[in-house]
């Protein structure tokens, strides 16, 4: 069965906090120690809604990915989500483009969705005309930092605090992007 991306919505909210949950704590899991306190659901879904809401009017899009079936493409009967990836202008450098919260749920780890997702949202960023992109990740989380340093990322000097009591912190890597004008089928999806 392949997998369809497409956008996201504030009805969305709901879901892809799901996505988010189950993906980070099963992936962060020998990252964060046993005792941290997962952030509370309702903060997750807060975090969501502001992303599907007010930022997607500041440039934030939401793709979503879903096993392609037919019959409903929206609302009660489509497929649901099983993976997710922000994209839109870096909060602190509005001029270039940032990747964020790629998740896939655990059990469809290893067949290709995060990758589908993660083409799909470079492609979005390189057809806004971004000449650069940055992301964020765990310090800790090797196995994510290798796949993005594959794909060309490379790490800056920044950082940034994630959980204090642990000393965990996220590291920030930067790719360049290639100029393209936007697809007709990219004008379309938004």
């Amino acid at each position: 069965m392949g997998v369809e991306i497409g956008p996201a919505g504030p009805a969305d909210a709901a879901e892809l906090t799901a996505v988010h949950r189950a993906a980070a704590h099963l992936a962060f899991a020998d990252i964060f120690p046993a005792d941290a306190p997962p952030p509370p659901y309702e903060d997750d879904l807060a975090k969501w809604r502001h992303w599907l809401g007010p930022d997607r009017h500041r440039g934030r899009r939401a793709l979503v990915a879903r096993f392609a079936e037919t019959g409903a493409k929206s609302g009660p009967g489509r497929a649901p989500a099983v993976g997710v990836v922000l994209t839109g202008p870096d909060p602190d450098e509005p001029a270039v483009g940032h990747l964020a919260r790629l998740y896939v749920l655990p059990e469809h780890w290893g067949r290709g969705i995060g990758t589908h997702l993660y083409r799909a949202a470079m492609a979005d960023l390189a057809g806004r005309r971004f000449p650069e992109a940055t992301l964020w990740v765990l310090e800790g989380n090797d196995r994510v930092r290798r796949w993005y340093e594959r794909l060309g990322w490379r790490q800056t000097d920044e950082r940034k605090v994630t959980y204090a009591p642990a000393g965990i912190e996220d590291v920030q890597y930067r790719i360049a992007l290639p100029a393209q004008a936007p697809s007709k089928a990219q004008d379309l999806l938004w």
